[in-house]
């Protein structure tokens, strides 16, 4: 651990055991089932834009959410180094600004927006854009995250199964929990 290199941490499955889009697409549903029939219209206009419209039918309880030990233990850990902490996710900015100020674990919040979907070759661009090539350390759990860790400095596996720690073992890698 390097306190001169910010630690980047994903939250769908990461910091959460579960994953943002599917519980507003649950909690949207279950408050308005008819939407169900726009679904293919918004995606057809991006994951981004999809994700917007179920902000403005549905709220998640953050608070309520099953957050991941492991990681928060190490965000702790980071945090006492003295490490720049910083929330990077696909899911949508408002929920992950709530996340952040729920928590109050994180220096700084990357995330989607209707226009922008911050995930895999996305997420890695705008972080070596940010930090440079290997000028972060990035906790994930999914092999969609292989791109980010291929630039990162250090690659932090946490819920990962057995696929994605032999996808990424020529890398430089920690692993915190397996599934």
């Amino acid at each position: 651990m390097n306190k001169n290199i910010p630690l980047i941490v994903d939250l769908d499955h990461t910091l959460i055991d579960t994953d943002l889009l599917f519980e507003s697409s649950i909690a949207t549903l279950k408050k308005s089932p008819w939407l169900i029939a726009l679904y293919p219209f918004w995606l057809l206009q991006g994951k981004g834009y999809l994700k917007e419209q179920l902000i403005k039918h549905c709220d998640i309880d953050i608070s309520t959410l099953p957050y991941n030990q492991t990681t928060i233990d190490y965000i702790n850990k980071c945090k006492k180094e003295g490490v720049q902490v910083i929330l990077a996710t696909a899911s949508h900015g408002f929920y992950a600004r709530k996340v952040a100020k729920h928590t109050g674990l994180f220096d700084d919040v990357m995330a989607s927006n209707k226009h922008f979907n911050l995930s895999s070759h996305n997420k890695a661009d705008k972080l070596i854009e940010r930090f440079g090539k290997q000028g972060f350390d990035y906790i994930g759990d999914h092999m969609r995250d292989l791109p980010v860790w291929q630039a990162s400095n250090l690659a932090i596996l946490t819920n990962v199964s057995n696929k994605v720690i032999r996808k990424t073992q020529h890398l430089n890698t920690l692993v915190l929990s397996r599934k």
